[in-house]
């Protein structure tokens, strides 16, 4: 269950503001913290090992071209650490009642705010281990 949710089955009229605001509470901050440490000694299950879990989990993927398995293993270890945030926004506003025009404004809008957040994280590849293979103009394999 996520804070939000918490704090809205807990009766808070405001869940969003609310789940913030608990969170940076030092008495419920000290209880999370106990509450997480009984659940590791009880199932022996750690964050750091979860991590390094899963990076195992997301190297071995990769090694086996397994990429999608390899991205959601990279996704959760990231959002496990707090690294990747997964947030949903809800607007109440009628499409409908948008022009054509206004509805490709706004998609733009949210399209080059989405680039600005983003960073290219595409790996490179290891050519030391490649052998280099001649080709022509038109890749096709020059034979020696």
């Amino acid at each position: 269950m996520t804070q939000t949710a918490s704090a809205r089955e807990a009766g808070y009229s405001n869940a969003n503001v609310r789940a913030v605001q608990l969170l940076n509470n030092p008495t419920v901050k000290e209880r999370m913290e106990e509450m997480r440490q009984e659940l590791e000694t009880k199932y022996g299950v750690s964050i750091t090992k979860s991590v390094r879990d899963m990076q195992l989990l997301r190297d071995e993927a990769w090694q086996a071209g397994n990429f999608s398995a390899a991205i959601k293993a990279e996704e959760l270890r990231l959002k496990v650490t707090g690294l990747m945030v997964a947030r949903s926004h809800v607007t109440h506003e009628n499409v409908d009642s948008l022009t054509r025009d206004q509805i490709v404004e706004q998609l733009q809008e949210f399209m080059d705010r989405a680039k600005n957040r983003m960073i290219d994280v595409t790996p490179t590849e290891n050519t030391k281990n490649l052998e280099q293979i001649p080709v022509t103009a038109d890749n096709e394999i020059l034979v020696e």
